[in-house]
């Protein structure tokens, strides 16, 4: 067996999902797990038989540990990403990379000062569907785009946001609400389809939760490129079951939802699949995009920079819809 790269997992909430990704990738090894839950802690441990910490600064000094994966929740993402690369470990940091794009500028800073690598986890960039649709933008297959739309329409219950000690749809730990957290996969995959926002038009607001942020937020962009864009989010859908980004462009257009594990095609020719071949084989996840990053020493497919990419128009969408200022009180200049 050849050699593999030790993993500490930051956060068993939904760490515990990406903590079995771990342990079933070649490559990578389970090296340990963090967190202040005993019971989760003692489960994850005697699940994947690797050593667990409370302390996240005893996981640190743990020599196994070569990548720290945090799994916390959102405003904390920075912080603990710029502890771990002091401490000589690579990052990865689930969505989103942090709130603001000042954060996401330290982590980075952290991430080159301790020469270590950094992944931010956009699971769908790995998908091969949405590899292959954007190598196929990029080829010019679809012509030049009209317009891109991200769509979130999902439902969570008030014991969502009240569960986990009520961090989710607060300004200072998730950034907001459906937006930031919900749709936060769209917004960077329709900005890495479509390119940079060069302006934005808001409105948000709170209409079926309890919550501090929004459930409800939607976003009419104008691309640099020129092309229209649209971003929907919302948690109050009962019915669920949009989620999604979509592309027109002058020859044909792409669909991905509502499973944007595959494409749905139409092309004004007729044609109704992709000549654009889909990419198969590594990275499929941020796993083994760090893997494959520290072994044949290269960087990383979703990179600190890609990953501030939706955080940036995030900001945006805020400003526009009127919250900016409220939002960047409540989070603070500064990582907490």
């Amino acid at each position: 067996m050849g050699r593999t790269i030790g993993f500490g997992i930051l956060g068993l909430g939904m760490g515990a999902a990406r903590a079995k990704t771990v342990a079933a990738t070649e490559g990578a090894r389970l090296a340990a797990v963090c967190d202040l839950d005993a019971d989760r802690l003692g489960k994850a441990m005697q699940e994947h038989q690797c050593r667990g910490f409370s302390s996240f600064e005893e996981m640190l000094r743990c020599d196994e540990v070569e990548v720290v994966y945090v799994m916390t929740p959102s405003g904390t993402h920075a912080r603990f990403g710029s502890v771990a690369a002091a401490a000589g470990k690579h990052v990865i940091t689930t969505k989103p990379m942090d709130l603001t794009t000042r954060r996401c500028d330290q982590l980075i800073e952290a991430c080159e000062r301790g020469r270590v690598r950094l992944v931010i986890d956009f699971e769908s960039r790995y998908y091969p569907a949405m590899r292959q649709l954007k190598t196929a933008i990029e080829a010019g297959e679809l012509g030049d785009l009209i317009m891109g739309e991200a769509r979130c329409k999902w439902w969570r219950s008030q014991n969502y946001y009240d569960a986990m000690g009520g961090w989710r749809g607060t300004w200072k730990l998730d950034g907001g609400g459906a937006l930031a957290n919900q749709c936060i996969h769209l917004i960077d995959a329709v900005t890495w389809m479509c390119g940079p926002v060069r302006k934005v038009t808001a409105q948000i607001g709170t209409y079926g939760h309890r919550i501090e942020a929004e459930d409800l937020g939607m976003a009419i962009l104008e691309f640099e490129s020129g092309a229209a864009g649209f971003i929907l989010a919302t948690t109050t859908y009962a019915l669920n079951n949009q989620f999604g980004i979509e592309v027109h462009g002058k020859l044909g257009s792409a669909t991905t939802v509502p499973n944007w594990h595959e494409i749905q095609v139409a092309f004004a020719d007729g044609r109704t699949a992709l000549a654009t071949p889909r990419p198969e084989g590594p990275p499929r996840n941020a796993v083994e995009d760090m893997v494959a990053a520290l072994m044949e020493d290269r960087p990383p497919c979703v990179s600190g920079q890609e990953g501030r990419r939706s955080i940036q128009l995030l900001e945006q969408i805020y400003e526009a819809a009127g919250v900016g200022e409220i939002r960047r009180q409540a989070i603070g200049t500064v990582m907490p």
